[in-house]
């Protein structure tokens, strides 16, 4: 009975990890181009016995999994939103940490002129340097990531004039996973490097691919599997005391 309970409170284990993946889910399921983290099934890791001790089963999951499935695309009529269609990635520097791709194309310009994503972190470009643009009338981002700007200084109604090229990647060969920090990267120690082969559009965002009907089912599935878990742990111990009273000695 005690590698019974141990099994099943294993699985609690489990099952509260993946609620809060679905809660984390739905918190996001409004944020643009979200990647929707991934509920990761059972497996199990067996240990060696060893000096008589009896051999126990650990549950295991992958770490980092997401969905690469694209979200919608809305039209915002903004010029600084911009979304990828198809396959690709922004290359951004977070605030904290190292290099990571993201989808999320809600541009801002800070104070000091850097091109920064709706979350703060910064925009690189196909250097893999961080943008800064001048003040601005008008502003164009081509299907490569090309920005072109009308500065204030220039003329009105003067050509518009190249200053930066966002990076971009489709991360091709690369195994891609999330960080806690939220962060897209590739597997242990690989640099990220742009080959601007992602088409960039203007005036739309791609939304969270987080369908908020399936995680709530999710939610309840989970809910239910918890509930049995548990029932089976009071089961497993009513098994137990009830094997020690058919064992314990008369007086």
């Amino acid at each position: 009975m005690d590698r019974m309970i141990h099994t099943a409170l294993n699985s609690l284990k489990m099952i509260m990890e993946n609620q809060q993946i679905t809660s984390q889910n739905l918190a996001n399921a409004s944020v643009a181009g979200y990647r929707r983290d991934m509920v990761s099934d059972f497996s199990s890791v067996y240990l060696e016995s060893q000096k008589g001790l009896d051999p126990r089963v650990f549950s295991t999951r992958q770490i980092g999994g997401f969905s690469s499935e694209g979200g919608d695309l809305a039209n915002t009529e903004n010029p600084l939103d911009i979304a990828i269609k198809g396959e690709g990635y922004f290359i951004i520097e977070p605030q904290n940490g190292e290099v990571g791709l993201a989808r999320r194309g809600d541009l801002l310009i800070d104070p000091e002129g850097l091109l920064r994503s709706g979350d703060g972190n910064i925009i690189l470009s196909n250097d893999l340097q961080p943008i800064t643009l001048p003040a601005f009338r008008e502003i164009q981002i081509s299907g490569d990531g090309e920005i072109l700007i009308q500065p204030l200084d220039a003329p009105e109604g003067g050509p518009l004039q190249a200053v930066a090229q966002i990076g971009t990647t489709r991360a091709e060969d690369l195994e891609l996973i999330k960080y806690p920090d939220g962060i897209i990267r590739p597997e242990g120690d690989v640099e990220i490097t742009a080959d601007q082969q992602s088409e960039v559009i203007q005036y739309f965002l791609e939304e969270s691919n987080v369908n908020t009907v399936q995680e709530l089912v999710l939610t309840l599935e989970q809910q239910r599997h918890y509930e049995a878990h548990v029932k089976f742990i009071e089961l497993g111990k009513q098994f137990d005391e009830g094997g020690a009273t058919l064992m314990r000695m008369p007086e």
